[in-house]
């Protein structure tokens, strides 16, 4: 559809535009309500315009205004009105207490306060006729003080002595009188223009408007929308033959009606029950039954002859209008009817009838010959009169495959016989579908006679079927002119001509479909049914209204054919791009398209015109809501002769004041794609993970070497103590040119049960003599060639660190290492050191004689200890090997436990064997450097990176685990690793980012926050934040392993050279670094400390403060006082100070009525980020900490869509309402207490009638499953993932949770407190600890689908919707089917659902169990479906809403590849 162009009105009142085009009110509506706001009036529209709607807008506003204990009353002219008016007003105010007041809810004997007291405890809004207030306001059960609204809807009936004048003329206006301003409640009225015009029954408009104290508006219609939206029906005059009745009585057996007319006449008074009875009474004396029969005697009327007199005079007029088989059939339904009534067959009421009166009246219709078979024969078609066979001519040439129709019937008896005939003449019967409505009497003590027994009782649900298609014909009184909701038609009939100007204008406002017909049946000439001279002068006013409409809509349309011509310019200096009055609707219309306000919401801008007092017209032009107040409006600069010029000025200056604002580029084009061009000077897109080719990690021992070049002879000393259960620790003094970082307790893994452990711990520092050093590179080069020998080159002895023994007294001097030097040089013959031997450690390694092999001594066997020894035994060796493995900073891998170089224990003869002199504990130390002097290379690129790019974020050296652990990447395989605290990062960010923008940027809407967010955050984005900073060269992306191992030797790091090789890494690595980092530093600081190191790594963006970012937002949030929310801050657990924050946070981008700041949707923004950061906050605290992948799949079970809308289903706020019950026969009065339960979903404000439907849809889906959800979310070992599948409430339901968190955390400062106690009101807490705390596995079923398959593809193969609405999807892993068809609300939820059945098949589990759920699932989707097909459920046709339903799978990737992983993206389904 061209944005710029408006669609074209159906003419619905309820919904307007295109079917799949969302409602909202028009310029004209949203004017009337402005005007109500502001004074009484009278709003005068045609039928059809959507008066409701305007009532339902003022009725909110009223409501949001008012004080809490004050009503809104709806006053309507008949109780049918009420009705509908009722159900509308329910389902559009959630919210409030609807109550509809009728004399069928016995009011009349609601004699005391305090019935009424209970009656309207939590009441806000109240429906009912006239009467019903005139009454309550007379006894003074009800104040008008306590009204803060009153809405007369048919306001021209406020005449005369009509209950509404007299509710103004005895109770409002002696309060005004009285000084009693503040205590009137405000009025609006509703009526239909043309009556307005017109005089109603003689009574000029400024009496109406006396009578109300109000001023009648109408809207200036605006050229545009009138020939966009009015469309005037073709009016017809049909005229169909007359024939008198006397003519058309062929029907053999119609001597039924001669027999009662006879029977009339021949009445024997003296036989009626009646009759004799008063005969008695004189008898006895009575002189009030002697009274009686006198006034009987003198009238002739009783009860059964007036009984038999209606009957023939209603027959008889049947006869004459539509023939004589309707008139024969009727007769014979009354009297069918009266006769299953007196044999107890048929339970309507007739008049406290005594069973002689029946039994009388019964004799004679049987004397009649009434009661024979044919009575209940189906109607013939062979005697129709021809004005029904006209009508019916005229039904089937317009009948189409669209068709819609009203026929207007005077009787109520008309209506059934009608209804009868249409859906008996084959020619009708399969092309109508045929439903009626005629009225209901206000009146309790109405009471039904013979002649109405063949009446249809009103049929409720006919409009709601008409609405939804299930019927395309009514048939109805007059009832449907005014007031009722009807959806337009095509063609409107009039069985009779209307009575006057008013019923004409009112039952032609029915036909506003386009090329709508209004057809009026009138008699050929020889009628006497009507006056041709009164017939002629109506016809003449009908023609006359219909030509002026025509004239108007003539009109508009060539004033907007002038050529109008103006020329502005607005242009960029910088870019120079242009704005002028030609393109500034379109850039308008563009802007406001992508603003992304999701389905339900029309977002074009809004254009309304006045004009000025010369006759110029200005436009005014309204953008969406989403929009902030300051900028949503524009008014044109000039006045302008056609709309068309108008609407250009005002969208140019609309335009202007967004560019000017900042919401547009210097290009003159939104900024929401302002993120898509930046590459930066790395090349790095945001959009797409990447290999980026990166300079090698830092080597730490460089800055070391460079020490020693200006200091040779100073040395640092660390103490390094390596213990383990059952050994003598040993102590050994690492030697460096700088001062090492302190490192915490290394563990080092010997085996799978034995560990060592490294102390360090710093000494003095010393500085070395030549010969000193000698002595000391000779011990180092003993020790590490006791195990690398083979890798280190005899003549080098340049080596960065050294290593010399000590012991518990301390540093050894020069001498004693010289000694120990010499004892430990060379190898000896085994058995001369066993001979020795009390300590198997002290000896050194054992080597055979030509086997290069080593081996731990661990037992000297000596031939007398031996139970098996010989003479010719020797002494022997139990030695294991030594380890060949040189890593031992990881856990010995499970299986390798039975390696012979771990548990294997040999036996070696002495005399084959020689003993290395260096003691085993020292060769076993010498295993141990690589890892430790890996551990000190680590800690010293964390120290560099701790005092150079993190400076400004103050970390002390006591920190540098925590800085290590952010620095290494999970390819290292460490425990240890930044996946934790990049999960927390990420979050952390996140939250920063979402507070500081929405500080920052307070014009911009939630769209170009979200993309601003998503680029900030985006892998690109951080990465070139990363290379910026020089940060990759300190990140630990290799695994140690120890191989290959040689010490490090000075004379290979001097002179240095800068690398020249490059390496790759990918984006998605130095973007995870960022985020581990601050992580890291919130761990270590809090929020704080966090900004402090994002302000540091992404220096690009201005960061402010969070408590400047928290006062910002609160000062900018308005202030205007609100007086409807208590319930709702009752139900959340927090009082606003700021009250329309609330508001705002329950205001859908739909909703277009009164008392709108903004939407809810930037609150939702913040909302997310909040509940985010308070789950995650919480799942890195749990001890003992959780892997990243179960705190990923934890928070996605916690914050998604459906989780979300569930739990706030189940928060609810308990309200009392108490239903009032009369029985009038027995005096007597009760009433049961109804709790109705209000919870969030109630509140939202919106404009969407198919909101209002998802709202009652899900609400149902909800109650069905919530059992079952509750079963498992108490007691389940996995996350129901496929039971929320069939919950899947639409997307606005978990928004208004995260908005609602979001004005908590605004109006509480920034408060995490506050919102974590809304969090836990909501029950989420609750479940997320009954998931720590007894391990609930909340992994998705497609993930542990793809787990369990392994290797083997996982395809999802969606089917596409069924006819109820319901996605149907299969599984197929590998090549094979697995599971079968199923279906859920989305397709995400099918594939979730098919997972989770797939997995339970694969895991060889597919029981009884799995059937019976899914049975039940499918029962609830069969429910389902059949309420989508009865009309009952709104289901897209283009666009189906959809929330990532859970499914967040962990690829963490930023730059918006992973769609499952942004919970606020929707799928275009």
């Amino acid at each position: 559809m061209d944005l710029n162009q408006e669609p074209l009105d159906d003419g619905n009142s309820v919904i307007a535009g295109l079917p799949s085009e969302p409602f909202r009110l028009r310029s004209y509506q949203a004017e009337m309500v402005d005007e109500s706001l502001k004074r009484n009036v009278i709003v005068t529209m045609d039928t059809g315009s959507g008066k409701t709607h305007i009532a339902i807008a003022r009725t909110a506003a009223a409501l949001e205004t008012c004080r809490p204990d004050q009503l809104v009353w709806f006053l309507a002219p008949t109780v049918t009105l009420c009705e509908q008016q009722y159900e509308v007003f329910k389902s559009h105010l959630p919210a409030f207490g609807v109550r509809a007041l009728s004399g069928k809810d016995n009011v009349d004997y609601w004699t005391d306060q305090a019935i009424w007291d209970a009656a309207l405890k939590n009441i806000r809004v109240v429906l009912s006729t006239h009467q019903v207030l005139l009454d309550a306001l007379t006894h003074a059960f009800v104040k008008l003080s306590r009204i803060a609204l009153i809405i007369f809807d048919e306001a021209h009936h406020c005449t005369l002595k009509h209950p509404a004048n007299r509710i103004m003329t005895h109770f409002y206006k002696p309060l005004a009188l009285k000084g009693g301003r503040d205590l009137l409640p405000q009025i609006l009225g509703l009526s239909a223009s043309p009556v307005m015009r017109a005089k109603a029954d003689g009574v000029d408009l400024k009496e109406i408007e006396h009578n109300l104290n109000a001023t009648a508006k109408t809207p200036k219609i605006h050229r545009s929308e009138l020939l966009r939206f009015v469309h005037k029906p073709e009016l017809v005059k049909i005229a169909y033959p007359f024939i008198p009745s006397a003519r058309s009585t062929h029907s053999p057996n119609f001597a039924l009606l001669s027999a009662l007319k006879q029977a009339y006449a021949e009445y024997d008074i003296m036989t009626d029950p009646y009759v004799c009875s008063l005969v008695q009474g004189r008898a006895r004396g009575d002189q009030g039954s002697t009274d009686q029969l006198i006034k009987v005697f003198a009238s002739r009327e009783t009860w059964c002859r007036k009984h038999i007199k209606a009957l023939i005079d209603k027959t008889q007029a049947m006869l004459d209008e539509l023939g004589a088989s309707p008139a024969e059939w009727y007769l014979r339904q009354c009297i069918g009817q009266y006769a299953r009534l007196v044999q107890g067959s048929y339970h309507q009421q007739l008049v406290d009838l005594p069973t002689r009166e029946k039994q009388h009246l019964y004799n004679i219709l049987g004397r009649c010959h009434a009661f024979k078979e044919w009575e209940c024969l189906p109607m013939s078609l062979d005697h129709l009169s021809g004005k029904v066979q006209t009508l019916i001519d005229v039904l089937i040439s317009e009948s189409g495959p669209n068709f819609t129709g009203l026929v207007f019937v005077e009787q109520r008896i008309w209506v059934t016989a009608l209804a009868e005939i249409l859906a008996t003449d084959p020619r009708t019967k399969s092309t109508f579908k045929i439903g009626t409505f005629v009225g209901t009497s206000t009146s309790t003590k109405r009471k039904t006679n013979l002649a109405d027994l063949a009446e249809l009782r009103n049929q409720r649900e006919t409009l709601d079927d008409f609405r939804s298609g299930k019927k395309n014909l009514i048939l109805t009184t007059s009832v449907l002119e005014e007031g009722i909701d009807v959806s337009s038609c095509h063609l409107v009939v009039c069985f009779e001509p209307p009575k006057n100007l008013k019923s004409f204008i009112q039952r032609r406002g029915r036909a506003r479909k386009e090329k709508s017909k209004y057809i009026i049946l009138i008699p050929e000439s020889g009628s006497i049914l009507h006056s041709p001279e009164k017939w002629h002068l109506l016809e003449e006013d009908m023609k006359k209204a219909y030509v002026d409409d025509l004239r108007e809509a003539k009109a508009a349309e060539e004033q907007e054919k002038i050529d109008e011509y103006g020329h502005r310019v607005y242009q960029v200096p910088s870019t120079g791009a242009l704005l002028t009055l030609d393109n500034a609707t379109q850039h308008l219309y563009h802007f406001c398209a992508i603003l992304r306000s999701g389905p339900y919401v029309d977002s074009r801008p809004q254009f309304s015109f006045t004009e000025d007092s010369y006759g110029g017209i200005i436009a005014h032009v309204t953008l969406p809501i989403s929009v902030v107040p300051n900028l949503r409006k524009a008014t044109s600069l000039e006045a302008w002769g056609t709309e068309r010029m108008a609407r250009n000025d005002a969208a140019f200056q609309a335009y202007k004041a967004l560019h000017l604002a900042g919401l547009l580029n210097d290009n003159l084009l939104p900024l929401v794609d302002e993120g898509k061009d930046e590459q930066g000077e790395f090349n790095i897109q945001d959009r797409t993970p990447s290999l980026i080719e990166v300079l090698p990690s830092f080597d730490p021992w460089v800055a070391v070497a460079e020490v020693q070049a200006s200091a040779p002879q100073l040395y640092y000393q660390s103490l390094l103590t390596v213990a383990t259960d059952g050994e003598n620790s040993l102590r050994m003094v690492l030697l460096t040119p700088s001062e090492m970082p302190d490192m915490p307790p290394t563990t080092l893994f010997w085996n799978e049960t034995k560990t060592y452990t490294v102390n360090a711990s710093p000494l003095a520092t010393v500085t070395l003599d030549d010969e000193e050093l000698t002595v000391m590179r000779s011990i180092t080069l003993k020790l590490l060639c006791s195990v690398f020998g083979s890798r280190m080159p005899e003549d080098r002895e340049d080596f960065l660190y050294l290593f010399v023994p000590c012991d518990g007294k301390g540093f050894w001097n020069l001498e004693t290492l010289k000694s120990w030097r010499q004892k430990v040089e060379g190898i000896k013959p085994a058995l001369d050191i066993v001979q020795r031997c009390t300590n198997p450690s002290s000896c050194g390694w054992v080597q055979t004689h030509g086997d290069m092999r080593k081996y731990i001594l661990k037992n000297i066997i000596h031939p007398s200890t031996s139970a098996f020894s010989s003479e010719n035994a020797g002494t022997r060796l139990e030695v294991m090997r030594a380890p060949k493995r040189r890593d031992f900073l990881h856990r010995v891998p499970a299986g390798n436990s039975g390696n012979e170089a771990y548990t294997t224990v040999h036996q070696l003869d002495a005399a084959e064997c020689v003993v290395d002199c260096l003691p085993s504990s020292y060769t076993i130390f010498a295993l141990f450097v690589p890892s430790i002097i890996h551990r000190y290379g680590n800690f010293l690129l964390a120290e560099r990176l701790r005092t150079s790019i993190l400076r400004p974020v103050t970390f002390n050296r006591s920190h540098l685990s925590l800085i290590l652990t952010a620095m290494t990447s999970s390819a290292t395989n460490e425990e240890d690793n930044y996946q934790r605290m990049e999960f927390l990062g990420d979050c952390v960010l996140k939250y920063i980012t979402s507070i500081h923008l929405m500080a920052s940027r307070l014009a911009w809407p939630e769209s170009l926050l979200t993309a601003r967010k998503g680029h900030t955050n985006s892998n690109g984005f951080l990465a070139r934040a990363t290379m910026a900073a020089g940060l990759e060269r300190f990140i630990i992306t290799k695994r140690f392993t120890g191989l290959k191992w040689k010490p490090t030797y000075v004379g290979d790091l001097i002179p240095t050279e800068q690398p020249t090789e490059s390496i790759f890494q990918s984006s998605k690595l130095l973007a995870d670094v960022v985020e581990s980092l601050i992580g890291a530093s919130y761990i270590q600081g809090g929020i704080t400390k966090a900004l402090t190191c994002i302000q540091t790594l992404l220096p690009l963006e201005s960061w402010m403060s969070i408590s400047n970012a928290n006062q910002i937002l609160y000062n900018a949030a308005p202030s205007e006082e609100v007086t409807h929310i208590s319930a709702v801050e009752k139900l959340i657990g927090y009082t606003f100070t700021k009250k329309m924050l609330l508001l705002e946070a329950l205001t859908h981008a739909s909703y277009n009525g009164p008392t709108s700041n903004c939407s809810y949707e930037r609150l939702e923004f913040l909302g997310d980020a909040v509940l985010d950061f308070i789950i995650v906050k919480r799942l890195f605290a749990h001890s003992p900490p959780l892997s990243h992948q179960t705190m990923h799949s934890i928070r996605t079970a916690m914050a998604n869509a459906s989780f979300l809308a569930f739990r706030m289903f189940e928060t609810i706020l308990p309200e009392e309402k108490i239903n009032i019950y009369i029985d009038e026969t027995m005096h007597a009065r009760s009433g049961d207490l109804e709790i109705m339960q209000r919870a969030l979903w109630q509140f939202l404000r919106h404009s969407s009638p198919h909101i209002t439907e998802n709202q009652f849809a899900a609400k149902a889906r909800h109650e069905k499953s919530r059992e079952e959800i509750l079963e498992e979310m108490r007691n389940g070992k996995e996350y129901p993932w496929q039971l929320f599948a069939f919950t899947d409430a639409e997307k606005f339901h978990s928004d208004i949770v995260e908005s609602v968190l979001g004005a908590v955390y605004i109006d509480s400062h920034g408060s995490i407190s506050a919102c974590e106690a809304f969090v836990a009101k909501l029950g989420i807490s609750d479940c997320l600890e009954r998931i720590l705390r007894d391990g609930v596995d909340c992994l998705h079923p497609k993930e542990r689908l793809g787990i369990i398959a392994v290797e083997k593809k996982v395809e999802y193969v969606n089917l596409g919707r069924n006819k109820g609405g319901m996605w149907q999807c299969r599984v197929r892993v590998g090549d094979k089917e697995v599971g079968g068809v199923v279906e859920g609300m989305k397709r995400l939820g099918a594939e979730t659902v098919a997972a989770w059945k797939a997995v339970g098949i694969l895991r060889g589990v597919e029981c009884e169990e799995t059937e019976v759920v899914m049975e039940k699932r499918k029962s609830n989707v069969r429910r389902w479906q059949r309420s989508v097909e009865n009309g009952n459920v709104h289901v897209g046709k283009e666009k189906v809403e959809m929330e990532h339903g859970g499914v967040d799978v962990d690829v963490d990737l930023k730059d918006g590849d992973d769609i499952l992983n942004q919970k606020d993206m929707m799928d275009d389904d």
